[in-house]
C-alpha cells in the first residue's frame, strides 16, 4: 500500500509492502535471548485430563498454551506502567500508525573512558552508551526532528538474537545519554540491548525514571500520563543503513505495562 505522510511541513511517501522487521523471532522451546537468567518461553499442548490437544498426539487441532517472560526473553515494548503500582496498557501509548524515526549506530565505550554519570558503582571495563557518542551519531539527522529513535550498538553480531546476557553485564546507557534523548523529545525509543539500565542498579531503574520523568532525575517521580515507550531486545540487521525512516510498532492489545512487539521500519520512497 502506498501512503502519503506529512512531517515538519514536508510530504513523504511510503510503501508498506517494503519494510524492515526489527523484532527477534520468538522460538518457543528454542533459542531465545535471555536477561536475568529467567525461565525461557515455552509452548505446550493444552491438556484436559488425559487428552492432549495436539495433532501429533491424535487431536483434531492444535490448542497450545504459552508461557513467557515479556521483559526478558524477546523483543518487547514497555510503558511507564513498568514503574507504577497501577497497571497500565502499553497499547494506549501508540497513538499513531507511523512515527518519524531515525536509525543511528553507536559504538559503546568503556565507562572509565567517559565522564558521564550513573547512580551505582560501575566497573571501568563495563561498556556504556555515553552522551558524547550519542550526540555525535544523532547530530547529522537531528534536523529531521524525529519522534522516534532506533539505536544499533556495535559489534552487531547475529547472536544477539539468542544471547544469554547473564554471562556478563550488558551494555547500558549513562544518565547523561538518556537525559540527552529526553531533551530531543524522543517519544519512542528502540534499542538492541536488554535494558536502558545497568543489570544491577539497586532496583532503581534510574534511566527509565529519567526517560519517563523530568528528563534528568534518576530518583524522581515518573509521569504516570507519559506516552513514551521503550522497545528493548530488538535486532537491526547490518545491511540497514542509518538514516530517516518511519516506524510502526505492532503490539497485541495486552492490558499490561509491556507486550511482545514487532517494530517495523519503512524507508520513504
Amino acid at each position: 500500500m502506498i501512503i502519503s505522510l506529512q512531517h515538519q511541513g514536508k510530504a513523504y511517501t511510503i510503501d508498506t509492502s517494503h519494510f524492515i522487521d526489527l523484532s527477534i523471532p520468538y522460538h518457543f522451546n528454542g533459542p531465545q535471548p535471555n536477561f536475568y537468567d529467567v525461565n525461557p518461553g515455552k509452548l505446550i499442548p493444552l491438556k484436559v485430563g488425559e487428552k492432549s490437544y495436539s495433532v501429533r498426539d491424535g487431536a483434531g487441532c492444535n490448542v497450545p498454551e504459552i508461557s513467557m517472560n515479556i521483559h526478558c526473553t524477546g523483543t518487547h515494548t514497555e510503558c511507564v506502567g513498568h514503574l507504577l503500582e497501577e497497571n497500565s496498557s502499553v497499547t494506549e501509548c501508540i497513538e499513531d500508525l507511523f512515527f518519524p524515526a531515525v536509525l543511528i549506530t553507536v559504538q559503546p565505550i568503556l565507562f572509565s573512558a567517559c565522564h558521564d554519570r550513573y547512580h551505582v558503582d560501575v566497573q571501568g571495563d563495563e561498556q556504556v552508551i555515553n552522551k558524547e557518542s550519542l550526540e555525535k551519531a544523532f547530530q547529522q539527522f537531528q534536523d529531521y526532528y524525529p519522534s522516534s529513535l532506533i539505536i544499533r550498538t556495535l559489534p552487531n553480531f547475529a547472536k544477539k538474537q539468542f544471547y544469554r546476557y547473564t554471562e556478563q553485564i550488558p551494555t547500558f546507557f549513562t544518565h547523561d545519554a538518556v537525559a540527552f534523548l529526553s531533551s530531543q523529545e524522543i517519544q519512542h525509543l528502540v534499542v538492541d540491548i536488554p535494558s536502558l539500565d545497568r543489570m544491577e542498579d539497586d532496583g532503581i531503574l534510574g534511566n527509565h525514571r529519567i526517560f519517563w520523568g523530568n528528563g534528568k532525575d534518576f530518583k524522581g517521580d515518573v509521569d504516570p500520563n507519559s506516552h513514551r515507550t521503550i522497545t528493548e531486545l530488538a535486532y537491526i540487521p547490518n545491511d540497514v543503513k542509518d538514516g530517516f525512516y518511519f516506524l510502526e510498532i505492532q503490539l497485541p492489545r495486552f492490558q499490561c505495562d509491556a507486550a511482545p512487539s514487532r517494530p517495523i521500519l519503512i524507508k520513504p520512497v
